[in-house]
């Protein structure tokens, strides 16, 4: 329950959106991104590759889906963050060690009358974006140790609290 005065964040989970392979399935295909790819989110939800909030690579198989790589979009929205080439050459080198189908997830930062939110003007971004991002970088980790994200992820492996963090590892 919030506290009298304080304003809720409210966020709305999107997905999974299949990212479009090229046809050997070992990558995904940058020439469909542009066009194709975000013309089908927006036709799914429209207005949504405008928005911002965080994201979540992940590759569906056999087993389920397993998250890869946790990021946000705060000054830049999903559009222009999510599929950046530099974040392309990251997923592609784990869709190149594992099969498996290719999956964003889009947590859209919502506004108090049900819209998205569109990108900070501010040069620090979003308190609230910042911490989601975290929070889910956390949560991925708990299920996937080989999570890409570098940033935010030292701590998680140093804590133990039993039950609840690393509990498996002794002191």
């Amino acid at each position: 329950k919030l506290k009298e005065g304080m304003n809720a964040m409210n966020y709305d989970v999107f997905g999974p959106f299949e990212l479009p392979q090229t046809t050997k399935r070992n990558r995904i295909d940058d020439t469909k991104i542009k066009h194709v790819f975000w013309d089908n989110v927006d036709t799914r939800e429209n207005g949504l590759p405008e928005a911002c909030g965080c994201y979540i690579f992940s590759i569906r198989a056999g087993k389920g889906t397993l998250p890869w790589y946790v990021g946000k979009a705060a000054k830049q929205t999903f559009r222009k963050e999510c599929l950046q080439p530099h974040k392309l050459v990251k997923y592609n080198a784990i869709l190149g060690q594992r099969s498996g189908t290719p999956q964003l997830y889009l947590v859209a930062r919502m506004t108090p009358t049900g819209r998205y939110s569109s990108i900070s003007t501010s040069t620090k971004g979003y308190a609230d974006v910042d911490f989601l991002e975290r929070l889910f970088i956390g949560m991925s980790l708990s299920r996937n140790r080989e999570l890409l994200n570098n940033q935010d992820t030292k701590m998680y492996g140093q804590i133990t609290v039993p039950g609840i963090l690393n509990s498996h590892r002794k002191p």
